[in-house]
C-alpha cells in the first residue's frame, strides 16, 4: 500500500522522522482476536500488543495441520523507525517490518504464511505431547514500533485457499510481490520423484522455489536465493523434485519480482549510471512500489520410473547397434555368390610386385617429401598404362609445352626443377581446358597416404586436449548446480529432462550415444576396406584414390563430437556453448575436404592448415557470442563474403590463384574478355556457393541473433550440403553410374536429414536469452515419454551423418575400373 495521500511522500517522511522518539514507558496491550477479520490497531512508541490467535477447529482432512496467514498494513512509519511484527508459535518466531524496502522500493504492505505446527515435530520424539491438541495452532502476534508519530496498522489472520498441491491435478493461485504463495506437496508412499509444473498467462517475472518442509519458510526474494531449488520464470516453469533430497514432502513458494528485469535482461534507462554511481557513490531513489501481481497454475506430475528410464536408455542402445548388426549381416552375404555378385567390386587389379610398390602398402612415413624415397622404376608405365594426353601442374610445379605420361609424375618432381608438361589447349594460368584426374593425381602413393593420415593424427591430438578440460569443466558446473539450488545456471528443457544421480539432465546425454557407436562402426567400415585392398591392391592408374586416414577422421570426429555434447548437456549455458558446437564444425569442414580431394589429389589442404582455420573460426564464434554487436556482425559479414570470394578464386583455378598482383591482373584479364568460362562446372558451383553464403550472410546480418554459435553452424552445413548435391549432380551429368548402395545409402541420409533439420530448428532451449525467456520454447516429451525435440535432433543427426559419411566412402566406387585419364575433374 502507498503512503496517505494529504501529503506528499518525502514531506511524510519527513515530518514522522522529526516526530520519532522513543519513550521511557510502553504499555502492553493484550488482545485475543479471530480469524477472518481485519483488525485495526493504533500504534506508537508509547504502546505494544500482544494478539493471540486460536484457529478455528472442524474441517475435513488435514485442516487442522493447516498454517495460518497474517497480512498487515501500514500507513506511517519510515525505514529507520517502521513497524516491528513477531509472530511467536511452536515451530518458531519470525519478525517482519513495515515499511520494508524491496529492491530500492518502499513497501507499506505484505502478507506471509506462518510454519505448520507439524514442521516443528521433526526430531522432536514425543515433545507434542507437552501440549494440548487445541492449543497445537494458537500462535501470537507481538505488535510495536520506536516512532513517536500515531500509526495505524491493519491485519488480518486466516487460512490459505490452497495447501495441500493433489497429484496430477492442477490448482490457482494469486501472487504478488507484497504477498508471496507457499503450498505444500507430500510424496505418496510410492513415489520416488515428482515433477512440479508452474505456469501464468501473466508476463510478470517471478520466482518459483521449492523448499525443505520446515522452518522457517524463505518468503522473501533475498532469503528465497539461498535455500532450496529454485528459477526465475514468466510463462512457465518446471522442476523435478527428489523425495531422496526432500524425505518429508515440500514447499512450493511463488514470488514475485518488482520489476522484470531478472527475467527479461533489460537494460537500464539511467545513461549515467557510471558516472552516479562509481564517481559519485550516490544511492538510487527509492520508490513506493506499485504491487506486481501474477497467477499461476501449479501441478505436480508424475516422473519416471526406473523401469521407464532402462526400457528408453535400451530402446536407444538396441537402436544404433542393430547398425552393427546390419552391417555383420551384410558382411556375411557378400560370402553368398548371388549376393556378392551385386556388390563385388569391378576394378583392375595392380600388376604383381612388391607389396611396398602397390598403393595401399603399409608405409609409416610422416613426410611429405618422398621424392628420393620412390624408385625410379616405378615411374615407367606397364601395360597397363598409357600416356595421358595433357598433364596438370601441381603445387611445386608450373607449366610447359612438353608431354609427358602421367605415370613418370614421381620421376619428373625427383629428378628435373622443370614445370609440369600441358598439352597445345590451355587455360587461364596455363590450366588444361579440360581437366582429367590422372593430372591431378601425379604424387607418389605415400605422400597422398602420409597427408591423410595426419588428418586422423592431428584431430586425435586436438581432441584428446580439448575434451579433457571440457569434462572437468561441465563436471564442476554440474557439482555447483548442485550444491546452490538455482536451476538458472543450466539451460535445460526442464520438462522433459530426467535426473539419475548427479546428473540433472540424463536423457540429453544417453542421446548421444548414437554419435559414439555410428562413428566406431564407420571407422570399423573403413579400417576393413584399407585392410581388403592391401590384401588385393588395385591399379593406382584407375580409380579415384582413396583417403582412408581423412575418411576414419570423419568416424572419430563423430566420436568425438559425441563425448563433447554430452558433457555440453551436463549444464547447457553460454560459458560452455562452444563444446556443442565445435566439432560439428569439424565435421563440416571435413566433409568439403573430403569431397575436394577426391578430383584433386594434389590440390589439397594441409591437415595443420584446416585445423588452423577451424580455431580462427571457433575464436570468431566465441567473439561473436561474448562481444558481438553491431559492429561485429558488419565485420563478420565482411570478411564472410570476401573470404568466399577469394577461396572461390582459389578453387577455380585449381589452387594456382594466389592473392597477388600478377593473379589478380591475369584473373581481371579473364573477366574482361568475357569468353566462354574454361570451367562450367565449378563456376557453376561456386556461383551456387556464393549465392547461398550472401544469403546466409545477409540473413545473420539482418536478424543478429544471439546465438552465432548456431548461425555458423547453419554455414558450414549448409556449404557440406550444397557441395554433397553438387558432386552428385556433376557425377550423373558425366554418366558416373552409382552403385545400387551408394544410391541406398544417400536416400537414408536424406530421409534422416530432413527431420533432424527440422527438430534442430524446433530446439527445447535457447542459452542466448535470459533462463526464464528459455523456458518458453520448454516442451513435453515427445518419445517414449522420454525425449524431446533436440534428443531426436541427436539421435537422427548421427543416423544422418552416418549414412552420408557411409556415402561419401561409396559413391564413386563404380569408377574403380576407369582410367584417371578418362575420370573428369569437376
Amino acid at each position: 500500500m502507498s503512503a496517505p495521500e494529504c501529503a506528499p511522500l518525502p514531506v511524510l517522511l519527513l515530518l514522522l522522522a522529526l516526530g520519532c522518539a522513543r519513550a521511557a514507558d510502553v504499555d502492553v496491550v493484550q488482545l485475543k482476536l479471530a480469524y477472518n477479520e481485519v483488525h485495526t490497531l493504533l500504534l506508537n512508541n508509547s504502546v505494544e500488543y500482544i494478539l493471540e490467535f486460536t484457529p478455528p477447529t472442524g474441517g475435513v482432512g488435514s485442516y487442522e495441520t493447516m498454517p495460518s496467514m497474517v497480512w498487515l498494513r501500514s500507513d506511517g512509519g519510515d525505514v529507520a523507525h517502521p513497524v516491528l511484527v513477531t509472530a511467536r508459535q511452536r515451530a518458531g518466531a519470525v519478525t517482519w517490518q513495515l515499511p520494508y524496502e524491496l529492491q530500492a522500493r518502499l513497501l507499506f504492505e505484505l502478507e506471509r504464511t506462518l510454519c505448520p505446527d507439524d514442521t516443528a515435530a521433526a526430531g522432536a520424539g514425543d515433545a507434542a505431547a507437552c501440549e494440548g491438541a487445541d492449543e497445537r495452532s494458537a500462535f501470537s502476534l507481538h505488535v510495536s514500533t520506536a516512532c513517536a508519530a500515531p500509526l495505524r496498522v491493519q491485519l488480518r489472520v486466516s487460512r490459505p485457499d490452497v495447501w495441500r498441491l493433489p497429484f496430477a491435478a492442477a490448482v490457482s493461485v494469486y501472487a504478488s510481490q507484497a504477498a508471496p504463495r507457499v503450498a505444500h506437496y507430500e510424496f505418496a508412499p510410492e513415489q520416488r520423484s515428482v515433477r512440479v509444473v508452474a505456469s501464468s498467462a501473466s508476463g510478470a517475472c517471478a520466482l518459483l522455489s521449492v523448499q525443505n518442509y520446515s522452518c522457517p519458510i524463505a518468503q522473501t526474494l533475498a532469503d528465497a536465493a539461498t535455500v532450496g531449488q529454485r528459477l526465475t520464470m514468466v510463462h512457465s516453469g518446471a522442476v523435478e523434485v527428489m523425495r531422496r533430497e526432500f524425505p518429508r514432502g515440500f514447499f512450493v513458494v511463488a514470488l514475485v519480482f518488482p520489476t522484470d528485469e531478472p527475467c527479461r535482461d533489460a537494460p537500464r534507462d539511467d545513461d549515467d549510471w557510471l558516472w552516479g554511481d562509481a564517481v559519485l557513490r550516490s544511492e538510487p531513489p527509492r520508490d513506493v512500489a506499485d504491487h506486481a501481481a501474477k497467477d499461476f497454475s501449479i501441478a505436480v506430475g508424475v516422473a519416471l520410473t526406473r523401469a521407464q528410464y532402462a526400457l528408453a536408455a535400451g530402446a536407444t542402445l538396441l537402436l544404433f547397434l542393430s547398425f552393427y548388426v546390419l552391417f555383420g549381416a551384410l558382411v556375411l552375404a557378400q560370402r553368398w555368390p548371388p549376393f556378392a555378385r551385386h556388390v563385388r567390386p569391378r576394378a583392375v587389379l595392380a600388376p604383381r610386385e612388391p607389396a611396398d610398390d602397390t598403393y595401399d602398402s603399409c608405409d609409416d612415413s610422416n613426410s611429405d617429401e618422398e621424392y628420393s624415397a620412390e624408385p625410379a622404376e616405378r615411374a615407367a608405365p606397364t601395360e597397363h598404362t598409357a600416356p595421358t594426353e595433357h598433364t596438370a601442374p601441381t603445387e611445386h610445379t608450373a607449366p610447359t609445352s612438353q608431354a609427358t605420361p602421367a605415370v613418370d609424375a614421381a620421376t619428373s618432381e625427383r629428378t628435373a626443377p622443370a614445370p609440369a608438361p600441358l598439352t597445345d589447349s590451355q587455360g587461364p594460368f596455363g590450366l588444361p581446358a579440360a581437366p582429367r584426374l590422372a593430372e591431378l593425381a601425379r604424387r607418389p602413393t605415400r605422400t597422398l597416404r602420409a597427408r591423410s593420415d595426419r588428418y586422423l593424427h592431428t584431430l586425435y591430438t586436438v581432441a584428446v586436449f580439448y575434451a579433457l578440460p571440457v569434462v572437468q569443466f561441465v563436471i564442476a558446473f554440474q557439482i555447483f548446480l548442485n550444491v546452490s539450488g538455482s536451476l538458472d545456471y543450466c539451460y535445460y528443457n526442464f520438462l522433459c529432462a530426467h535426473r539419475v544421480g548427479a546428473l540433472s539432465d540424463f536423457n540429453h546425454v544417453v542421446s548421444n550415444l548414437g554419435y559414439l557407436l555410428l562413428g566406431a562402426l564407420f571407422m570399423l567400415q573403413v579400417r576393413r576396406r584399407r585392410r581388403r585392398r592391401k590384401r588385393t591392391p588395385r591399379h593406382r592408374d584407375y580409380g579415384i584414390p582413396a583417403h582412408y586416414g581423412l575418411l576414419s577422421a570423419l568416424g572419430a570426429g563423430m566420436m568425438v563430437v559425441a563425448v563433447l555434447s554430452a558433457s555440453y548437456h551436463v549444464c547447457p549455458n553460454r560459458l560452455n556453448f562452444q563444446f556443442d558446437t565445435a566439432f560439428m564444425y569439424v565435421l563440416a569442414v571435413l566433409i568439403m575436404v573430403k569431397i575436394y580431394q577426391s578430383r584433386h589429389p594434389d590440390i589439397n589442404a594441409r591437415a595443420h592448415a584446416t585445423f588452423g582455420v577451424l580455431a580462427a573460426l571457433i575464436a570468431t564464434v566465441v567473439w561473436g557470442v561474448l562481444g558481438g554487436g553491431r559492429a561485429f556482425w558488419g565485420v563478420f559479414t565482411a570478411a564472410h563474403v570476401f573470404t568466399f570470394l577469394l577461396l572461390s578464386l582459389h578453387i577455380y583455378y585449381f589452387g594456382q590463384f594466389r592473392l597477388e598482383k600478377e593473379s589478380l591482373a591475369l584473373a581481371a584479364s579473364e573477366l574482361r574478355k568475357g569468353a566462354r568460362p574454361a570451367y562450367r562446372a565449378r563456376l557453376a558451383l561456386l556461383v551456387l556457393g556464393n549465392a547461398l553464403n550472401w544469403l546466409l550472410a545477409g540473413f545473420g546480418l539482418l536478424r543478429q541473433s544471439g546465438d552465432f554459435a548456431g548461425h555458423m553452424l547453419m554455414v558450414l552445413l549448409g556449404n557440406a550440403l550444397l557441395y554433397m548435391l553438387f558432386y552428385l549432380g556433376m557425377k550423373l551429368a558425366h554418366g558416373e553410374r552409382l552403385r545400387w548402395y551408394a544410391w541406398a545409402l544417400l536416400g537414408g541420409a536424406a530421409a534422416a536429414w530432413a527431420p533432424a533439420l527440422y527438430f534442430f530448428n524446433a530446439g527445447s532451449s535457447d542459452w542466448s536469452t535470459t533462463p526464464a525467456l528459455s523456458r518458453h520454447r520448454n516442451h513435453e516429451c515427445r518419445v517414449a515419454q522420454f525425449y524431446d525435440n533436440h534428443d531426436l535432433w541427436h539421435m537422427l543427426s548421427a543416423v544422418a551423418l552416418y549414412l552420408s559419411f557411409s556415402a561419401l566412402l561409396t559413391w564413386d566406387d563404380g569408377l574403380s575400373a576407369v582410367k584417371r585419364t578418362e575420370i573428369p575433374v569437376f
